[in-house]
């Protein structure tokens, strides 16, 4: 008798334990609200519409919308008008959202917008005319007009298409691609392809890398980008432009501070020319085996350069002025220049050989 009792006893349990999971199948999602619900039975299948102030959750995700239709057998969830769709530190909002339950796949299109929060309470967004976002695989997917803005980094995104993995904090972006940096009109990144790392920890940009501010363009094939150090690291046929100087290298190595260039290191084959006076054209130059600049509120205070020194420095007749011409070599030289942009001083230092010409008025 005990042992019969015992048998029902774990047979009970094992029914009890069970049953959630029938039910779950049964019913496979929960609703909460919905001001008119109508089952209708559509080739063989049950569709349920939700019409009003819908409200429900599908699995583990939390819906909200003026309209839904739910396929029970395929267990698809179609969603119109205002639909927001919350799941885990994810927030989507569109005018429509199609749930796939079995494979866990969303599809979102018409003023998509997604918002991820940070653990530190900052959010990063995401605006879209259409996105894919794959639940399982935490990979999401915009399409068209795309706008993104990361609170934490400060950092502005716009492109045709982009890629991000939510786990791994990595994304990129193709179409058109263009990074802003600590805000709107601050310093601007356009190439074929960016990639970010670690939540724009690292940025990459591959092919017809433009970077631009109000003070210079820079030109190059690579351009890789360090957030937390603000240093930027230019290689392929590096270029540098601004109204002073025009600048190339093998290699650019560029420090920012808030975002506005601070210190530039160019590295090997390096061949700059600027201007002597304020008006006159870039017809000086300077080339060397490296170049340390230095620049206040991102116009160049000095330039140093350094080993196999070549110079050219050119002065343009004028009412006060006779034209000079200063031709020289040496291992170290060291420019300054004032804030009109004008030369203050030139300093050649060691193993120095040239010529001078000057003609008088």
């Amino acid at each position: 008798m005990k042992k019969s009792t015992g048998r029902f006893f774990l047979l009970f349990l094992l029914l009890t334990s069970f049953l959630p999971a029938v039910e779950s199948e049964l019913q496979p999602y929960k609703l909460i609200n919905a001001d008119k619900l109508i089952v209708e039975k559509v080739k063989g299948e049950f569709v349920t519409n939700l019409i009003g102030n819908v409200h429900l959750f599908y699995g583990e995700t939390e819906f909200f919308a003026d309209k839904a239709d739910i396929y029970e057998k395929q267990k698809i969830a179609k969603m119109q008008g205002k639909v927001k769709v919350y799941d885990d530190s994810l927030s989507l909002f569109a005018d429509n959202v199609e749930y796939f339950r079995l494979t866990e796949k969303l599809f979102l299109q018409g003023k998509v917008l997604a918002e991820e929060a940070h653990t530190d309470s900052t959010i990063r967004t995401f605006e879209a005319d259409r996105v894919e976002y794959f639940r399982n695989e935490r990979e999401f997917y915009a399409y068209d007009n795309v706008h993104s803005f990361d609170e934490r980094e400060n950092i502005f995104g716009d492109c045709g298409k982009l890629t991000y993995y939510l786990d791994d904090g990595y994304g990129y972006l193709i179409k058109s691609p263009i990074l802003n940096l600590a805000g709107k009109d601050s310093l601007q990144i356009s190439a074929e392809k960016i990639e970010y790392f670690k939540d724009y920890k690292k940025v990459i940009a591959d092919f017809n890398v433009v970077t631009e501010s109000g003070e210079f363009r820079m030109t190059s094939d690579f351009l890789l980008y360090f957030s937390q150090e603000e240093k930027a690291i230019y290689l392929g046929q590096p270029r540098f432009t601004s109204e002073f100087a025009d600048a190339q290298a093998i290699e650019f190595q560029i420090f920012f501070l808030e975002q506005k260039i601070n210190r530039a290191v160019l590295q090997d084959s390096c061949y700059v020319v600027f201007k002597t006076e304020e008006e006159s054209e870039k017809n000086s130059w300077v080339k060397s085996t490296k170049m340390d600049f230095d620049f206040v509120n991102g116009r160049i205070e000095l330039c140093d350069a350094q080993t196999n020194v070549f110079s050219y420095f050119e002065q343009q007749k004028a009412e006060n002025k006779d034209f000079t011409v200063n031709d020289a070599t040496g291992q170290r030289l060291i420019i300054k220049v004032n804030e009109e942009n004008q030369i203050e001083s030139i300093d050649m230092r060691t193993a120095v050989q040239g010529m001078y010409k000057f003609e008088k008025k």
